[in-house]
């Protein structure tokens, strides 16, 4: 609807398998539920907030949040590319872990914080402005202390 009233918006759309009790199957789900990204200049705010569905703008210290382009290419680099992606809220700040960059691959320049699991190590690229955290699982060896 946003993109009929002339406003480029995006939704990242990730797929991911679902197990029901009989079955399993592949979906396509929005990365953040309930997130629509538009680039907008302020004039249109109304125009926004007059399509059905709209509820509010993401707000961070009572002004509307804004994402800066280069956040959202990298998540859209992200989600082409097909990384396992997910979404978490950031309710804490992180004091442990390494901060790291992407030193090789399509990624490459790529800055987040390492997150050790037992499995394996996890990127976590910030969007800082939405108080949102993107994880993917990345290959140890593709990262580079900062």
């Amino acid at each position: 609807m946003l993109n009929n009233k002339g406003i480029e918006a995006y939704v990242p759309i990730i797929k991911t398998m679902r197990q029901w009790s009989d079955r399993k199957k592949m979906v396509e789900l929005p990365l953040l539920n309930g997130y629509v990204f538009v680039k907008i200049n302020s004039a249109e705010n109304e125009k926004v907030m007059q399509t059905r569905g709209v509820v509010n703008f993401v707000r961070s210290e009572g002004k509307i949040a804004v994402i800066r382009d280069v956040e959202i290419e990298r998540l859209k680099q992200l989600v082409q590319l097909g990384y396992h992606l997910e979404a978490t809220s950031i309710n804490k700040k992180y004091s442990e872990g390494d901060k790291i960059k992407i030193s090789s691959g399509v990624l490459k320049g790529i800055e987040g914080f390492v997150v050790r699991t037992k499995e394996n190590n996890q990127i976590e690229v910030l969007l800082e402005s939405i108080g949102q955290c993107i994880r993917v699982n990345l290959p140890a060896e593709l990262l580079a202390a900062l």
